[in-house]
């Protein structure tokens, strides 16, 4: 599957490259994927990232807010040919099952500002910070920088500091500043990784019983699904998705003895 860099939640901004190939697995690599991919987010992250980087070498010249889109395409591909996913949610309210088809099609981004692409700055405990948008090689810059530095594997907290162009220059004092940030600090860290990263609209889902009776719009309940959290076992999507046609098996005839 090629998707074009337009078709990414960065728009493809500052891409030269026109397109992603993105490959369904094969069963040796779904089977070697379960076997091998981590369990810890942070080492989970660059496995699939290695993954993807076997379709196609550009991946590591993406940014990171193209990558979480991209983990799920590569899933979505390999368990759906005509890439859509059954989802079933339980509503809060009611207590019902409510079962939902998607569709890729009705995947949508967050409206991206072209000025934001260009980075910006920000303030931490006082001192000013440039940002960037990071792109893979960026992200793994930032990771093995960090390492020199601390022990701990973070993922949430990498992709933070990996925003912060100064990392590079200013590492320890970079990261005291973050991990150590307080009050509107911390506001201000989780905006920013709002504004780079959470790029992908949640899916809403609606609970037909519940608003049965509500004409209003703005009353309705919904419940939203994060595009991340749609297929989480491959086996068991795979066989969901794509039934056995019984005419391709044939059991040999047994011949009765006596």
């Amino acid at each position: 599957m090629q998707l074009l860099s337009q078709q990414l939640p960065s728009g493809g901004y500052g891409y030269p490259f026109p397109s992603i190939t993105i490959n369904p697995m094969t069963f040796f690599e779904v089977t070697g994927y379960l076997g091998s991919v981590p369990e810890d987010p942070l080492n989970r992250y660059l496995f699939d990232m290695k993954v993807l980087e076997k379709d196609d070498p550009n991946i590591r010249r993406c940014y990171i807010m193209d990558i979480d889109f991209l983990i799920f395409v590569k899933k979505l591909i390999t368990v759906s040919k005509d890439l859509s996913v059954n989802i079933t949610v339980t509503c809060p309210d009611c207590k019902k099952d409510i079962n939902k088809t998607i569709q890729f099609n009705q995947i949508r981004f967050k409206a991206i500002d072209p000025a934001i692409m260009e980075g910006s700055f920000i303030e931490l405990n006082g001192r000013r910070y440039e940002t960037i948008v990071p792109t893979v090689d960026d992200f793994m810059k930032v990771f093995q920088k960090y390492l020199v530095y601390r022990k701990l594997e973070d993922l949430d907290l990498i992709k933070t500091i990996a925003l912060i162009k100064d990392f590079e220059f200013k590492g320890n004092e970079v990261e005291d500043a973050v991990v150590g940030a307080k009050y509107e600090d911390i506001t201000m860290l989780l905006a920013l990784k709002d504004l780079y990263y959470d790029r992908v609209e949640p899916i809403q889902v609606e609970c037909p019983e519940c608003n049965k009776n509500i004409k209003n719009e703005e009353e309705r309940r919904y419940m939203t699904v994060s595009v991340n959290n749609l297929i989480v076992n491959f086996f068991r999507e795979i066989v969901r998705y794509n039934p056995i046609d019984a005419t391709k098996i044939q059991f040999k005839q047994v011949r009765k003895i006596g």
